[in-house]
């Protein structure tokens, strides 16, 4: 049976949109508040995240370079009937004024910058004393699909990229060192640095969908996602019921910085 994964920013939008309610419950006990506070973040995407801290109160504005996910984040709001700002930008160069706010974030989306300009933009729109968070999740390598997806894609991505969390040697708590050591030589303090599990549902479909998204599938262009994809899928489906669901345990990380 063919399967239809229509186009890579809807796909995005449906398969990112997995932000556990336990990732504000991490923050709200150490001190973060978001109602009336002015929030920035930082390669926005779809806008799942930024969302999520619209409706907590935020006084929030997305950063995001791509108009087709900024179209597809302003498609879902209006859904939902938000107005939420999106501004054309990057992490280098985000567009938004000096010293004005009072949380940065970036999430699923710091090792895809160039991390000396980011930490210095970053240095330049948060207030005195504002606060930094860099957050990412990734599912386990325990479970056998995960394994025969990884297996799959090593035989059909010519991986010339470089990828720092694929270390694991080289990592704590999933973030590399030299993320760390690049944040504290810039000044920025780390006052937490944390990890949790949760759970996350999937068909192979939507775990196909999930793929799509890696980040290092990121130097692929769409059309070569959109051949990839369903070969996986057929690929997966000879060894797995296609309708039978699953649960991934992923490890979500956040480090809180203050300026």
């Amino acid at each position: 049976m063919e399967v239809n994964f229509g186009n890579v920013t809807s796909r995005y939008a449906a398969s990112c949109d997995d932000i556990p309610h336990r990732f504000f419950d991490t923050l709200k006990v150490r001190g973060i508040v978001w109602e009336g506070r002015k929030v920035a973040e930082i390669g926005s995407g779809t806008g799942s995240l930024t969302r999520k801290l619209h409706k907590r109160g935020a006084e929030v504005i997305g950063v995001e370079p791509s108009i087709e996910m900024r179209e597809a984040a302003k498609t879902l709001e209006s859904k939902l009937y938000l107005e939420i700002p999106y501004l054309t930008g990057t992490a280098e160069s985000t567009n938004l004024p000096d010293h004005y706010y009072d949380i940065t974030m970036a999430h699923r989306s710091w090792d895809l910058f160039d991390r000396p300009k980011a930490i210095n933009e970053i240095k330049r729109i948060l207030k005195e004393k504002g606060t930094f968070i860099v957050s990412d999740s990734s599912f386990r390598m325990t479970h056998e699909v995960v394994q025969d997806t990884m297996t799959f894609l090593n035989e059909n991505i010519d991986r010339t990229l470089p990828d720092a969390k694929a270390d694991p040697a080289g990592q704590v708590n999933g973030f590399p060192v030299e993320w760390l050591l690049e944040w504290q030589q810039a000044d920025l303090t780390i006052k937490d640095f944390y990890t949790f599990n949760y759970m996350v549902g999937f068909t192979l479909k939507s775990w196909c969908d999930r793929v799509g998204c890696l980040s290092r599938l990121s130097h692929l262009d769409d059309t070569e996602k959109e051949g990839l994809l369903p070969s996986l899928h057929t690929f997966l489906s000879r060894r797995y019921d296609s309708l039978q669901e699953f649960t991934l345990q992923h490890q979500f990380t956040v480090c809180m910085m203050k300026k």
